[in-house]
């Protein structure tokens, strides 16, 4: 009995000499609550962002597996490379006759025009031959991409072309930003 008295007068004083009054502790309480339910929240959603990445991750493993046994991957990717060179090549050449004109040397007008129809069949053939595949939903976003940058390219040849022709160094040049603006297509 003399002990439970002593654990009580322990206690009572205790809680007496405590600086905050039983209220304050009970708002500070709730508002440490209230912090965890935030923070728990905070957690809570940001669970449901990283579940929702993984899924989208998943997704992207099946749809890749998926491609990587496709033919019309390989098929797309040789045509691609096939077009990459072409279009490399016929663009250096183009080069050369802008090089040559701000050189100050005679052109051939006709090799210019070999040129521009060089870099219109490098795109024909491209776009033919990836006409005949049937492609997945990535290579169709690639593919609309060579597609836009296609169209501005072939308008920037025909600009060159026609620029070197009339000695038009205003449009000349306007041709190249064209041209150099096309490869964010890419």
């Amino acid at each position: 009995m003399k002990i439970k008295l002593s654990a009580m007068i322990l206690i009572l004083l205790a809680a007496g000499c405590s600086n905050s009054s039983p209220e304050e502790s009970l708002i500070e309480q709730e508002e440490y609550k209230s912090e965890l339910e935030g923070l728990l929240q905070t957690e809570q959603v940001r669970n449901q962002q990283l579940t929702l990445h993984l899924e989208n991750l998943e997704t992207q493993i099946v749809n890749f597996e998926r491609d990587r046994d496709n033919p019309n991957v390989e098929k797309y990717v040789e045509i691609v490379s096939a077009y990459a060179t072409g279009i490399t090549e016929n663009l250096s050449k183009m080069n050369e006759h802008i090089a040559a004109y701000r050189g100050n040397e005679q052109l051939n007008t006709g090799d210019i025009v070999k040129t521009r129809d060089a870099v219109t069949e490098t795109v024909d053939t491209y776009d033919i031959a990836v006409s005949e595949l049937e492609l997945t939903d990535v290579l169709e976003r690639e593919h609309s991409n060579v597609v836009l940058a296609n169209e501005e390219i072939t308008k920037a040849v025909n600009q060159i072309a026609d620029a070197l022709a009339a000695e038009d160094d205003t449009l000349l040049n306007e041709a190249i930003e064209r041209l150099q603006s096309a490869t964010e297509y890419l």
